[in-house]
């Protein structure tokens, strides 16, 4: 394990970066940058995407959620070159190598108060397809955490309700689009395990394959807009 890790942090040092960066309204120069990390060998191939953020005067917060985001994807990374290496020495199985593991950053939203990103995942090891997941960050820029969906609303408001019965609209709308169970799936569904980025549009839901849709549509995303939330917002967009 050691080992990979080394490797991993290695191709780090060589990334390149575009920024975008603004001067907020508390003083604080945000700096936001989508760090591009390549690494190739006969094991596996890696094509990332990843957001890097810095805030000048609170270098500890951006160090934290950089490690974050660092550790997830080494953790990533280390996971697909361990099957690799499994596999190796396995004239059927290994004609599917090199394994790859890929990932793109979109940012949905950038403000002095909210800085709001999907990530999409996609990793292959052998098999019939990839595997495909998401994952997603929306940092409070001033207060300096990164916020749950709940966090998005007043306490009192029931913003679960809102957001599944909006949902369930939709599947029934267009239910070639979805299993025939999801309904029922939605219904049961801990909505603060999905990805989630909030936009000027409206707040969106990313569903990864089978929770609510076919592996054929890939990641879902569902946009629901503010206007279905009324007075329940903490933030204006």
């Amino acid at each position: 394990m050691r080992k990979l890790l080394l490797i991993f942090f290695l191709f780090l040092t060589i990334s390149v970066a575009v920024s975008l960066s603004f001067q907020g309204e508390f003083t604080d120069l945000i700096e936001l940058k989508i760090l591009e990390k390549r690494f190739e060998n006969e094991l596996i191939k890696v094509d990332l995407r990843i957001p890097w953020l810095k805030i000048a005067k609170d270098v500890e917060f951006s160090k934290s959620l950089n490690g974050e985001i660092e550790e997830r994807f080494t953790s990533l990374v280390n996971s697909v070159l361990e099957d690799a290496k499994w596999v190796q020495n396995d004239p059927l199985l290994s004609s599917s190598l090199p394994y790859s593991l890929w990932s793109r950053t979109i940012v949905t939203y950038l403000s002095d108060e909210l800085l709001s990103c999907v990530i999409y995942v996609s990793h292959y090891t052998g098999g019939v397809h990839e595997h495909l997941n998401v994952f997603s960050y929306t940092v409070d820029l001033v207060e300096r955490k990164i916020l749950k969906l709940r966090d998005l609303f007043n306490d009192s408001f029931n913003y679960e309700g809102r957001i599944k019965q909006y949902l369930i609209e939709q599947i029934k709308s267009q239910p070639k689009m979805f299993l025939p169970n999801a309904v029922d799936e939605l219904r049961q569904l801990n909505l603060e395990q999905l990805a989630f980025t909030v936009s000027k549009v409206g707040l969106t839901l990313h569903f990864p394959p089978y929770i609510v849709s076919p592996f054929s549509l890939g990641i879902l995303d569902i946009t629901i807009p503010w206007s279905k939330f009324q007075d329940g917002l903490k933030f204006s967009f």
